[in-house]
């Protein structure tokens, strides 16, 4: 009996300890938290879950469509690092105060100038243009030119929009007033409201679907929707029934929305925050941006997708190159406001 003791017992207790070992290395799985206005599965999942297995942390999602500045607000802490939709929330942020410098050495060599935050607190990770989409049935290439040509008289009842409020056409035509200055941009956003062929409504998917359905000949929208619609079953004849335009080649440019990221102010987890934004601007992070959303790279050795390379094809652009009309996030300062002020007042969202 002696003899059996002294053999399992030591067993035992290997057992035990090891048992110990693996809850132990549960209980201390470090946490990190993401604040965001993307959606948890679709854009950022992917790279979270890369994340994850790259460090062994859990990153644990707040996400939300709208409000994301005033949350941020609300409970500065609540999370470790911010993602947005729109790059100006975070300008926006950085001007209240709610957001701390990114400290990296290695953001800083890869994130071009004019993509950083000049105070070093957030940087643009992705952007997309937002377009011309048209009927190919009734609307040739020829057809359009400019931002500024929808607020003509030729367009009345002929364009879709979602709401003049979302923060996709906030920051349009936010750009709008920095670009032309305010009394033209109020002049293109007050003709582009006038040349709606109903109420604006629905999200972007949904302009192209009105186009579809003759409801409208031409719409703004963002460029990746033409991919992704094309490789939907139930929304491929959308992406069939429109083309797409850059508006402005032969001018300024085509605008551009910019997602961002930052550091909030909560700091128990921050060398995994800086750790996650560091993987973002990493060129493997950007290649899984591009692959998953179909927008375009920061980085300038992050190629196209190449369901992008062809937009713009009908129009002359080679390997979906475009001429931008950039307009520095700093020189965005206060037009929001104003913006939001002025489609309220000209009622842009009212029934027609």
């Amino acid at each position: 009996m002696t003899d059996l003791k002294q053999r399992w017992i030591p067993s035992l207790l290997i057992l035990l300890g090891a048992l110990a070992t693996s809850v132990g290395s549960v209980a201390q799985q470090r946490e990190l938290r993401v604040i965001s206005d993307r959606t948890d599965q679709g854009t950022l999942r992917p790279i979270l879950d890369a994340f994850e297995a790259r460090s062994g942390a859990k990153v644990i999602g707040v996400f939300m469509d709208q409000g994301l500045v005033n949350r941020l607000e609300s409970r500065p802490t609540e999370a470790d690092v911010v993602i947005t939709k729109d790059a100006e929330l975070l300008d926006i942020a950085a001007q209240r105060g709610l957001l701390d410098p990114i400290k990296s050495a290695k953001i800083s060599a890869s994130i071009p100038p004019e993509f950083m935050d000049p105070a070093g607190r957030y940087f643009v990770d992705a952007y997309r243009a937002r377009i011309i989409f048209y009927s190919r049935a009734r609307v040739k290439p020829g057809d359009l030119s400019t931002y500024e040509d929808l607020a003509g008289p030729k367009w009345k009842g002929r364009i879709c929009l979602r709401s003049g409020s979302h923060d996709y056409n906030l920051a349009l035509f936010g750009q709008f007033f920095a670009s032309f200055g305010a009394d033209k941009g109020r002049e293109m956003i007050s003709g582009i409201g006038a040349n709606l062929a109903r109420a604006p409504k629905g999200n972007d998917r949904e302009q192209a679907r009105a186009i579809f359905e003759g409801k409208c000949d031409v719409a703004l929208m963002n460029t990746y929707y033409h991919p992704l619609m094309a490789a939907n079953a139930e929304q491929k004849a959308w992406a069939d029934a429109v083309g797409v335009y850059f508006p402005s080649q032969a001018g300024k440019g085509t605008f551009i929305m910019r997602s961002a990221a930052g550091l909030t102010k909560a700091t128990d987890n921050r060398d995994l925050a800086i750790g996650l934004l560091e993987f973002i601007a990493s060129k493997e992070g950007q290649q899984l941006m591009v692959d998953r959303t179909k927008q375009y790279s920061v980085l300038p050795d992050v190629a196209v997708h190449p369901l992008m390379v062809s937009l713009g094809a009908e129009q002359g652009l080679v390997d979906g190159k475009f001429k931008v009309d950039f307009v520095p996030l700093e020189k965005m300062a206060g037009k929001r406001e104003e913006v939001i002020k002025f489609v309220n007042e000209i009622r842009f969202d009212a029934e027609r």
